[in-house]
């Protein structure tokens, strides 16, 4: 349920920062005026003192209002929701309010993760949020009333993952998660370059599985909404944490590989393999 807030505020002596909470809100009363979600679901638009503000989507919802001691405007962010299947759900709108005016971006964070955290200060507006994205640990946007910047804060390096429990810990999980662990991309980096690394990551985004095959941790999955064209495969060998990737195509499988050998039947059964 949606709640109807009277004064969704908070001021802080220079600047704010705070972990990102979903207020889920059909209205805010701010010190400029109000904010309103309004329609039906499917149709909905965005209102500031009844001036509608030009978006639509399935569905808003606003997060959140906030302020700075010696700011002259309010900043809010909604969640915008489409309705569909396609990544993410859905992405945020950034406004800043002053007397008489609402200036907004477009939606950001189209397919990427959840916001974690805000900052304000009495010119701008950022908001992290998190990325799936291989060795990216979340996008900053920034929202100044005039332009929306973005910038990428990088995963701190990590040691590379081990062998034995390292390896089976991701029995039963998506074969993908593994692509965006830290440990798990500097041990991949022994035979995936970044690039590959992000391939992986993009092949492996739709229906897949985890399973112990002989020695060996095998993830299969397809790439979304192209799994009849694009598909991966990853090993380790859980003896020794040895790791073993393979891209499917029409063309022909493309095989990146350490030390291991080819005539191991979990490998062999992995280059036997052809796209439908």
């Amino acid at each position: 349920m949606r709640y109807v807030v009277a004064f969704l505020f908070a001021i802080w002596s220079n600047a704010a920062a705070a972990d990102y909470l979903m207020g889920g809100y059909d209205q805010a009363q701010t010190r400029f005026g109000l904010l309103q979600v309004v329609g039906p679901r499917g149709f909905q638009r965005v209102l500031f003192n009844g001036s509608d503000l030009g978006i639509e989507n399935h569905s808003f919802s606003i997060d959140g209002v906030w302020a700075v001691q010696g700011g002259g405007q309010d900043w809010a962010v909604l969640s915008s929701i489409h309705g569909g299947n396609m990544c993410g759900g859905g992405a945020q709108v950034a406004i800043m309010l002053t007397a008489g005016a609402a200036v907004r971006t477009d939606e950001f964070g189209v397919c990427r993760g959840r916001p974690i955290d805000v900052r304000v200060t009495p010119d701008a507006l950022e908001l992290d949020i998190s990325d799936p994205a291989p060795r990216v640990a979340y996008q900053t946007f920034r929202f100044d009333g005039a332009q929306l910047s973005q910038v990428a804060v990088a995963e701190a390096t990590a040691p590379a993952a081990g062998a034995g429990q390292a390896v089976t810990r991701w029995l039963g999980q998506h074969p993908q998660h593994l692509t965006q662990d830290p440990s798990e991309q500097t041990r991949f980096a022994r035979v995936l370059t970044p690039q590959n690394m992000d391939e992986l990551n993009r092949r492996m985004s739709g229906p897949g599985d985890t399973k112990q095959e002989g020695g060996w941790v095998v993830g299969r999955a397809c790439q979304a909404h192209m799994c009849n064209s694009a598909a991966a495969a990853w090993a380790l060998r859980i003896s020794d944490g040895a790791p073993f990737a393979i891209f499917y195509d029409r063309g022909g499988p493309i095989v990146f590989a350490g030390d291991q050998q080819f005539a191991d039947p979990v490998i062999a059964s992995l280059l036997r393999w052809r796209m439908p």
